[in-house]
């Protein structure tokens, strides 16, 4: 199957290492994102940051022409789960209120300095 990358307009080329968003055939493989805007971290908290990465998550979607109503997975990288869960939990329900997509849900480090939550998104289109 042919692959095609999804890149939202707007987005910096120059400073990408990786698509934001690839698609195959009718399933929409999007990277990682944290909550960041205009190349700086949203607040300290779970739930500011996770809301700007589905913010983030939602732009791809869009340029890939999906939405949040596609999303079959979601992917979660916590560096604080024994703290920062129920957080992410109200903010999932909050995107997800009714028939809420597969879920995986790890802790551990995250590469972009002070974030606290990552998410990975697969959907259709």
């Amino acid at each position: 199957m042919k692959r095609v990358a999804i890149i939202p307009p707007g987005t910096d080329t120059a400073k990408m290492v990786a698509a934001p968003g690839m698609r195959v055939g009718d399933l929409l493989f999007l990277s990682g994102s944290t909550g960041f805007k205009d190349g700086k971290v949203v607040g300290p908290d779970v739930e500011s940051q996770a809301r700007q990465a589905f913010e983030n998550q939602r732009r791809v979607l869009e340029a890939a022409g999906s939405s949040l109503d596609n999303v079959v997975k979601v992917n979660c990288h916590l560096t604080h789960p024994e703290r920062d869960l129920p957080g992410w939990n109200k903010v999932f329900k909050e995107y997800f209120p009714t028939n809420p997509p597969a879920r995986a849900t790890v802790g551990g480090s995250l590469v972009r300095e002070g974030a606290v939550v990552e998410i990975e998104i697969v959907a259709t289109v």
